[in-house]
């Protein structure tokens, strides 16, 4: 039973506001992420671009292991002191440091400021574990779905209130008003979300059910975390090729594209059409969040993944064969609309098999293997562009996809012999 059934807590004005704080993080993380290399370019005086691409490629770099480290971390804390206490250290965190990222003096200065930011930040894994805390065990599907769709309406907000407040008013400007949101996010936490914890009781339930790391990777567990990493790496290894693969199909399908849309006079720009291919895969993922999470409530998850991922595998499979780009923008739309439901089944997979106690600790390691793919996919797609080119690339998503399908067969045995273990031992 859910920590919510059991006390005072309206889960649904709390997963409002815990939603509306998230929507506003990532608003305001969209609002200033995309300009670093601008930031280099003028207020640092990186003006070579090729050594300007060396620093952009170090300063995602110390971000995503500095996360990846810190979500294992702060979600084992969470469980010790408190899913909010974690949600509201990292809403505050990045109020102070990310307007510091444009103050930052130096190259170097910028890296470290972005090794602590993403450190002491990220708030979007706590807000997770919160939400899922708080509210009954058989809305978690919908509770999961619905964050979703925070991070992708917040961001498609970001890229357009950023872009106009940079063209206007500066890089700086961008980066304070980032600030400023994120304190609003975490004012209205403090405000308005409820929590029911106890750090004493907590912590002598977690001397009950805490074991060595060894024994809390069960086979399920073990697996799913797997699927997360995988996921983590088929989701983003085709992310800096979209304005190539946009060029390419473009080259051999304007034409058709005329035919069918003639009113619309779009010229040949593939710059143009790659933020438009970036609007309807973030439209396909916020539609995606509520749908998918609606279904997870209404049938057994694990069965659910599998369509997901096959759909999946066909929408990347149509980008790459896509003959013009109204198939393209049709088909990345689809994709993430299937995609977007990966990660909250995964999640919501892995809350039927562990105890409520651990829940921030297991979440925390979700977040780390999920980080830890988005490192490896640069390794990967490095690896398999120079000996394949940008196909081999997005057929490596596919096969990436169609891989995890038959994984699920072993998990899904594992899960059941599992879930048998916890009904008992619960009773």
């Amino acid at each position: 039973m859910s920590a919510a059934a059991n006390s005072n807590i309206n889960w649904k004005k709390n997963l409002f506001f815990i939603w509306l704080s998230q929507f506003l993080s990532m608003a305001g993380f969209g609002s200033c992420m995309p300009f670093i290399p601008k930031v280099m370019e003028y207020n640092l005086g990186i003006v070579d671009k090729a050594v300007r691409l060396q620093f952009i490629s170090a300063y995602y770099f110390c971000g995503m292991v500095s996360l990846g480290v810190a979500m294992t971390v702060w979600g084992m804390l969470a469980d010790r002191f408190g899913r909010k206490l974690m949600l509201l250290r990292a809403s505050f965190a990045a109020a102070i440091f990310y307007p510091l990222l444009a103050f930052s003096p130096n190259i170097w200065v910028l890296l470290l400021v972005r090794f602590f930011c993403s450190f002491f930040s990220g708030t979007y894994n706590p807000a997770q574990t919160l939400a899922i805390t708080t509210s009954p065990q058989e809305k978690h599907g919908l509770v999961l779905g619905i964050l979703s769709t925070a991070l992708y309406s917040g961001h498609m907000l970001g890229y357009l209130i950023g872009g106009v407040i940079a063209s206007r008013y500066g890089f700086t400007t961008a980066f304070v008003s980032c600030g400023v949101v994120y304190a609003i996010s975490g004012l209205m936490v403090l405000l308005w979300v409820k929590e029911d914890f106890n750090a004493k009781i907590e912590r002598k339930k977690l001397e009950k059910v805490n074991r060595p790391v060894r024994e809390l990777l069960t086979p399920a567990v073990t697996g799913i975390l797997l699927m997360v990493l995988f996921m983590g790496i088929a989701r983003r290894i085709d992310e800096p090729f979209l304005v190539e693969l946009v060029e390419d199909v473009m080259g051999k399908g304007t034409k058709t594209y005329w035919n069918i849309f003639g009113w619309f006079e779009f010229g040949g720009d593939p710059v143009f059409f790659t933020g438009i291919a970036s609007a309807v895969a973030s439209l396909g993922g916020l539609i995606s969040g509520g749908a998918i999470g609606w279904l997870c409530d209404r049938m057994i998850p694990r069965k659910l993944l599998i369509p997901v991922l096959i759909a999946s595998a066909l929408g990347v499979a149509v980008q790459i064969l896509a003959p013009g780009i109204g198939v393209l923008l049709v088909a990345r739309f689809f994709a993430y609309f299937a995609a977007g439901g990966i990660l909250p089944i995964l999640q919501l997979m892995l809350t039927k098999i562990t105890r409520p106690e651990l829940r921030g600790t297991f979440f925390g390691w979700i977040g780390t293997l999920s980080t830890v793919g988005g490192v490896a996919c640069s390794f990967v797609s490095f690896t398999v562009g120079k000996w394949f080119g940008l196909g081999g690339i997005y057929w490596t998503e596919v096969i990436i996809f169609l891989f995890m399908v038959p994984m699920m067969i072993p998990i899904g045995r594992a899960m059941n012999r599992e879930l048998k273990t916890i009904n008992v031992e619960g009773e």
